[in-house]
């Protein structure tokens, strides 16, 4: 399929007509305006001369980070200067016809170049501006540096997935995409709210805040009460061993906890486990007893089993099996388009309106060109 010439991609989008310029390096920023891209606004991303850092991290593809451009599609880029007058010159004159500028420098660097909200809203009274900080605009680590690890570690997640009691990251950029999704509402709300007000705003945020948000529902279940000093009670693993592999199970009612003990054979477990009171105590004894059956068939077998007794079970794929799993093809999740280095596979925008699926205009700009801008 041909992306540029998709029913998809011609389709009328949300943003049509709203113009994002991006200052903005890495995931979190980038990642959030192509999801206002790929909803149809035009995104300008103004790289410093030597191209944004990201470009250089992880798998390469001709020469370019991949996951670089996986955050980039369907934008145009412009490298410029800011330390030079006519780089600044330029920046500005995007600004002061765009919508939406996003920035997502330390704090107080955007005043110090000319380019805070006081001094850009008197260039653009509809603007609104995103200051997306690593850990806030003041404070004692305002200056310090903010990757997605460090953001991890602070708000708990690495001791909240601990492995045998060592603090374990996970291998996916968690903190970078979540703020990046969370950014994008943040501005769709700011769209709004300019619809009403008729006037630009400024939005702050920092990384930080956005997943100490994240963490709290379930992670901090044990200190939402201020009185509650209980220990931390994290859910049994629901991923099995098999014979051949692994399965993912996850049973949450009576009736789930039922059928499972039928579906493995020991239903006379039931009676044992209710005089077990500990509602804790009794979920671990029922993980740690299905485990040894479900050692002694296959993933198949179990799946045929588990699903014929209308139980919520699954594989446990490897991220490319994604591309061979039958539901994601059904629901068209990725497509591909064609790219100045080869065919690209994409993933939609994961939602339709009107029927209509969205892929991204095009694919990330390649080329790093200096003064003027180069497009995908």
């Amino acid at each position: 399929m041909q992306g540029a010439e998709s029913k998809e991609n011609n389709a009328m989008r949300p943003l049509d007509g709203i113009r994002i310029v991006e200052a903005a390096g890495y995931l979190s920023g980038p990642l959030s305006a192509q999801m206002l891209g790929t909803l149809g606004a035009e995104v300008i991303k103004i790289e410093p001369p030597h191209g944004d850092a990201y470009r250089n991290v992880g798998h390469r593809w001709n020469g370019t980070g991949v996951m670089w451009g996986n955050c980039n599609n369907g934008k145009s880029s412009l490298a410029l200067d800011l330390k030079s007058d006519e780089g600044m010159e330029t920046l500005k004159g995007l600004i002061a016809e765009a919508d939406i500028f996003i920035e997502t420098w330390r704090p107080r660097v955007s005043a110090s170049l000319g380019l805070g909200y006081e001094q850009l809203s008197k260039l653009n009274p509809r603007l609104i501006q995103v200051s997306m900080t690593g850990y806030g605009a003041d404070g004692e680590l305002a200056a310090q540096p903010a990757y997605d690890a460090l953001i991890q570690g602070r708000v708990g997640l690495f001791a909240y997935e601990a492995d045998g009691g060592f603090p374990r990251a996970t291998n996916n950029f968690v903190a970078d995409k979540v703020t990046g999704m969370l950014i994008a509402q943040f501005m769709l709300a700011a769209l709004f709210q300019r619809e009403r007000t008729g006037k630009g705003l400024h939005v702050e945020t920092s990384m930080l805040d956005m997943m100490a948000y994240y963490t709290f529902p379930d992670a901090m279940h044990n200190r939402t009460f201020v009185e509650d000093d209980a220990d931390q009670a994290k859910l049994p693993q629901p991923v099995f061993q098999t014979s051949d592999g692994y399965i993912t199970l996850s049973p949450v009612t009576g009736k789930h906890f039922g059928r499972t003990l039928e579906g493995i054979g020991h239903p006379e477990w039931k009676e044992e486990l209710k005089q077990i009171k500990s509602p804790k105590e009794m979920s671990r004894t029922f993980y740690d007893r299905i485990a040894g059956p479900i050692r002694e068939k296959t993933s198949k077998e179990w799946l045929e089993i588990f699903t014929a007794l209308d139980l919520p079970c699954g594989p446990v794929n490897n991220p490319e099996d994604m591309l061979n799993e039958p539901q994601i093809i059904h629901n068209r999740v990725f497509h591909e388009i064609d790219t100045p280095d080869g065919r690209k596979r994409v993933a939609r925008y994961p939602a339709t309106f009107d029927g209509e699926m969205l892929l991204p205009r095009g694919s990330a700009p390649t080329k790093l060109n200096s003064g003027k801008r180069s497009f995908g």
